[in-house]
This record gives C-alpha cells, structure tokens and sequence, in this order.
C-alpha cells in the first residue's frame, strides 16, 4: 500500500477542515432562517388572530345591535325542520334566569360598564394547572374561563339555565324506550389563543395554537373521554367517574349537537343527579390536548370515536401535558399568566353575555399563610377577605386603629358578612391501619375530643357541632342525631374493649396485633401554614395523651399533602371537605367503589356494604320525602361507624371594602332573588365604585 507523504496528509486535512467549516456555515445559516421563518409564521399567526378577534368585535357589535331591536336574551338556533319539530314535542330544560334578565340589569343601570380590578389572595401555589387538579382553587379558577352545557340560575339549587346549551331536551331512545338527552350549542364561544409568553424557551408553539378556535361538541367529547380514560389517574377525574360512571355514551351529531345516554335500572330509569350531571359537561380544547406543542398529533390516527377514552400513551401525555400550566379559555374570563406571586385573568370582550364579568380584571394573589393573605386586606390592596378565626381578635382592634379611621375618610370603610360555609373540617382515619379498623375504637376517638372546646378556643365561636357529611342547614341532614359527648373516661373503656390498654406502664395503651405487642402510635398531617389548623391539631395530639395515645403531628406544605392523600399514605388526615351542591351525592366519599382506588376521595378506605345500598336507591329515587328518608338512614350509619370525626362546620366572616357591591346572600335577598336557597354570597355578580 502507498504511504502518503506529510504534505498531501496535511491538505486533506485542511481541506476537510475547510468542508466541515463550510458545511457548519450553510447549517449556521440555515437554522438562522429557519427560525427567522418559524418567527414569521407566529407573527403571521398573531396577525391572523387579531384579524378574527377584530371579526368577532365586528360580530358581537351586530348580535348586540341585533338583540337589543329584538328583544331577545340569547342568539336563537337555526329553526330547521328537526328544531321545530323538537321544540314542540320536548320542552326546553334550560330556561332564562330571571336575575340575569331582569334583576342584575336594574341594579347595574343603564350607563354601567364593566371596569376596575378585582383583587383577591389565596394561600398557596398549586403544583399545576391541569384540567383534573385536585386543588380546589385551581378548580373555580378553571370555572372562571370555561363553560358548561348549563349553569344553576342564580341562587338556586337544582335549577337549569343555559349556558353554552340552549336546549337540552330529554327524549325517549327510539330503540329501548330510555330517557336520553339531546344538547343543542351556542356557535359563538371561542378557545382565546394561547401566548408564547406563557410557556418557558424549551416550549415553541406551532402557529395552531395562536389562533381563535370555535368550541365544538366535538370538545365536549373529549372532556368525556378524558375523564372516563382508566389510564387518567388525576384526582379530578378519579372523583368525577364516581359520578359519571354510569354515563354510556356521549354520542356527536354534528358540531352543536350531541346525545347523552345513560345506563338505566331494570325499571328503565336513570339516575335521579342524570340531568344535572349531564348540564355540568364541560369542553376540553380538542385543538390543544390532542396535539404536541410542535402541532403534530399525539395521536395520529384517532379514527376510532373512543380513541381518547381508552388509550394509555395518549393519558400518559395528557398527564403530563405541556399546556398543564396554563388554562386555556373560553368563558367569561381569560387566563393571563401565573407567577410564583400571582394569578391573572382578563375580562373576555368577545363572550356571549355581558353580565357575568363586571370588572375588566382579575387579580389573585399567591399568599404563604393566611397572616400574609390579612396583612394585605388589611393595607388596602384586597377587597375582600374570610377572616380566619384566630384573627377576630386582631379584626376588631383594627377598626379602632388610625390606619382604619384614614381608610373610612378615603371611602374604604370595611363592612362585614357573616354566614355558615358548605364546608366542615374533620379528622380522618385510615382503616387499612390496625389502629382504626373498628367502629368501637373510631368512636373512642371522637369522645376523647372536645369539639365545643375546639369551636370556642380555637374557632372563637365560629363554628357549629355537625355529626355527618351533609351541610347543616340542608334537608339531607339529620338534627336529631346527637354529637357523641366528650367523655375520655367512657373512650377508655370501648379502647379497653377493643383490648387496648397500657400493658408496660410506659403511659401508652398497646395491643396483640399479629402475635405482636404494638403500641397505639400513629402521626397526624395537616397543613402547616394554616395557623388554625395547626393549633387545632395540637389540641388533638394533648387530648389523645389523656387517654393513652402517641398522636405525632405530621405538618406538611400544599403539594405534599396533595401527594399524600392521593397515595393513600398517611394514618389519619385533619383536613375539610367543600361540600357540593344539592341534590346530594354521598358516592364520591362513602362508596365502597374508591375505597382502594389511587386518586379516589375516599382516601380512608371505609367500605359498608349497607352505606352502597343506600347511595344506590338515592341515585334513582326522585321522590323527595323518600330521598329525605335515605338521606338521613345514611347519617345514622355514619354516626355509628364514626369513618370521620366531624368536627364542626366552620362560620364565615367575609370582609369586604365599601366599593366592592353587589355582596350579598341570595337566600337573604328573596326581593331580588324569589326562591333563593342559596346561603353564601356569589362573587361573579360583584362589581367595583370607585368613586
């Protein structure tokens, strides 16, 4: 073989240097252009969309022109053959909510137009923004840019009004003779664009995703499948299939239309909550959820109608979805950013009704306790706040303060609104722990608490006792039912028993659990930053001392405690419960269905089969003296099985500035509100006067 001479191994290698060079030129110069052009198809995307946001100003302008020469409070399908025939054949569900129509116009006058800045605090930041969070703040911030079939009128339980439906009607199945329930949508509502600003660098969004896109039915079918997917495992979804479950089939017609259908009993009802469920619906944006940020398809033969109900790579990446901090919009409000130190939403100029934001803006703060969250009431830079109880005190010396006395003289007087919450706080007890597995034991432990003292040192009296899982001024709950006494002497003796009792002298009581001498210590969590319920877990750790058991707090932050009571992973939890509105559904805690299901809400396991009995008859029972009667049986089980020990139903104290109108309880206001049965005030009806 030749031996090349020094020389000529030299130029190669030169000239190889020079290729490489040259080649990493053009490919220099060819990444340049590439993202010079990807930046022009966003400019050109941004373009677009002002151009459709300016047809939709245009388009609003003239529905608005055209409804006032109308008449009319809600844009009018297509009367084609089918809607004609349908309309005088089935009645419209969904009807007008006299409030919106008539009461709130009146109390806004003529001249109103929506302005200012609402400003309010949460405490803690969430992990995420998924569609299925469990965080109940990410929930009602979601509720704020989103729609539904339907929406309660104003104040009033169990009723239905439109939202984005403007006909639900419930028809016989031709085939089986089932109630089923045919949706007829609104073709004005918009997903808003998302911004590139919202997203970190390692994020470039396709131009799909700066655009307006219309919401569809196709979008309420995906929130469907989404949440129906076993593979999603979110805690959101996980709690909403304990009530969808028997929902069988969301069926498309065509972009404005859908069929809901229900599984039936052998009598051929459906469930009595069906209805409402079935107005609760929601979308999801299909132009977002099925798509990389790059635009291409997660999935990219998506043919088959139940793709994205039961396909696990498509779950596995809606769980971790690069949108998942975001909150994509089409409802009243448009999400506008989150930060460490708050949460944003703009005023959307473009939905259907007018009347449901009345300021341009929407503020949220992001507070480590509830002491910051006060501390910037009360310095004027919130307008309103739930005073924690162990700030009452606190409260009432402010108002005698000069820092107040200047904010009365500039109009920023603070005015007061107390009421009982749909909330209680309760201590839960995990029974896959030896320790709780029997009701005796369960029952030893809510005697060996004071609850009255808790409500009058810890809560200074904001609280009442409640002894179930239903809100305590609703027909569902049972005033004759006793709270157990506080009897540490009587928890001694069921604990003894149960055969638990101080064998060693060490002042702690213990027992054989599998030929194993075991002493009765577990560890309590709850929230740490919150100042009441951790003075109030204190107490329960010295109460437990007296009769004989170790109970070690376990104080955690937001996103640990979330973790937590998803894995199941904890011996006894001091949490509360937001209670739903009525009619009722004790399914999400209490049945046996979630008792070992990752995710579920029923994070203490508890399983009675008499309890699944009586949650079953409820859910087909449409008689309300019955429903009455199988409510408060329910109680009753509860009461002797002790699975909680309810605490109490705390008391609200809502402060809110002097500009800040339009506050009040509609069960309290049956002049503006007939038939009001709703005892907390609303605050998508507020509005600011700065005058």
């Amino acid at each position: 073989m030749r031996k090349e001479s020094t020389t000529y191994t030299i130029f190669r290698l030169l000239l190889g240097l020079g290729l490489f060079v040259a080649i990493s030129m053009l490919y220099w110069s060819s990444t340049i252009i590439e993202d010079r052009l990807q930046e022009l198809r966003i400019e050109i995307a941004q373009i677009k969309n002002d151009v459709s946001s300016l047809h939709a100003d245009i388009k609003k302008t003239k529905g608005d022109i055209l409804k006032s020469l109308t008449m009319q409070t809600e844009r009018p399908l297509k009367k084609t053959e089918e809607v004609l025939t349908s309309e005088k054949t089935y009645p419209n569900i969904l009807q007008p909510d006299p409030f919106y129509e008539n009461i709130l116009p009146k109390l806004l006058g003529d001249s109103f137009v929506p302005h200012g800045i609402q400003h309010v605090a949460t405490v803690g930041k969430p992990d995420n923004l998924h569609p299925f969070s469990n965080w109940r703040q990410v929930s009602s911030w979601r509720d704020l840019c989103n729609v539904a079939v339907a929406k309660s009128q104003f104040g009033k339980y169990e009723s239905f009004a439109p939202d984005m439906g403007l006909r639900m009607e419930e028809r016989p199945n031709p085939k089986t003779g089932i109630p089923e329930f045919w949706i007829f949508l609104r073709d004005d509502v918009y997903w808003q664009p998302l911004k590139q600003s919202f997203f970190s660098s390692d994020v470039q969004l396709a131009p799909q995703f700066l655009t307006t896109h219309q919401v569809t039915a196709a979008d309420f079918k995906l929130f469907y499948d989404a949440m129906m997917n076993p593979y999603v495992q979110d805690s959101g979804a996980v709690a909403l299939r304990t009530y969808y479950n028997d929902l069988e089939e969301l069926e498309v017609i065509d972009d404005f239309t859908f069929v809901v259908r229900w599984k039936a009993n052998e009598k051929g009802k459906i469930k009595y909550i069906a209805k409402q469920m079935t107005g609760g619906l929601r979308p999801l944006p299909s132009f977002v959820y099925k798509y990389f940020a790059n635009g291409k398809k997660i999935i990219p033969d998506d043919t088959d109608p139940d793709t994205y109900k039961t396909n696990s790579v498509w779950s596995q990446n809606f769980a971790m979805h690069w949108a998942k901090n975001v909150i994509v919009s089409c409802g009243p409000w448009t999400f506008d950013g989150i930060t460490d130190r708050q949460i944003n939403f703009n005023r959307n100029q473009n939905f259907y009704n007018a009347d449901v934001a009345l300021t341009e803006r929407y503020e949220n703060e992001i507070k480590d306790s509830p002491d910051n969250v006060w501390q910037s009431f009360k310095n004027g830079s919130l307008d309103s706040y739930s005073l924690q109880p162990n700030q009452l005190k606190e409260f009432q010396s402010f108002l005698e303060s000069a820092t107040y006395k200047q904010q009365v003289a500039n109009g920023n007087s603070i005015h007061r609104l107390d009421y009982t919450t749909m909330f209680y706080t309760y201590v839960g007890w995990n029974e896959v722990r030896p320790y709780f597995e029997t009701a005796k034991v369960r029952r030893a432990l809510t005697m060996a608490i004071d609850r009255r003292r808790i409500i009058q040192e810890n809560l200074n009296g904001l609280g009442i006792e409640t002894t179930g899982t239903f809100y305590r001024y609703s027909p569902a709950y049972d005033p004759s039912i006793i709270p157990l006494p506080y009897d540490p002497l009587g928890a001694k003796r069921l604990l003894e028993e149960e055969g638990w009792f101080d064998s060693d002298g060490d002042g702690i009581i213990d027992k054989l659990v599998e030929g194993k001498r075991t002493p009765f210590r577990f560890s309590l969590t709850y929230y740490v930053k919150n100042p009441t319920m951790k003075s109030l877990c204190e107490y329960i750790s010295t109460a437990l001392k007296e009769v004989g058991i170790d109970c070690r707090l376990n104080g955690v932050d937001v996103a640990d405690l979330s973790s937590i009571f998803e894995d199941k992973n904890f011996d006894a939890l001091c949490m509360s419960w937001s209670l739903g509105t009525p009619p009722e559904s004790p399914r999400q805690l209490w049945h046996s269905f979630g008792a070992k299901e990752k995710g579920s809400s029923n994070a203490i396991g508890f399983a009675n089969k008499k309890i699944d009995e009586i949650i079953e008859s409820l859910e087909y029972e449409y008689d309300l003296k019955k429903r009455i009667k199988l409510y408060h049986e329910f109680d009753a089980i509860l009461y002797e099985e002790q699975p909680y020990t309810f605490l109490f139903a705390p008391k609200a104290i809502f402060l809110f500035r002097d500009y800040l109108k339009n506050v009040f309880i509609p069960v309290e206001r049956q002049d503006l509100v007939p038939g009001a049965d709703v005892a907390e005030p609303e605050p998508s009806i507020f509005w600011i006067n700065h005058s």
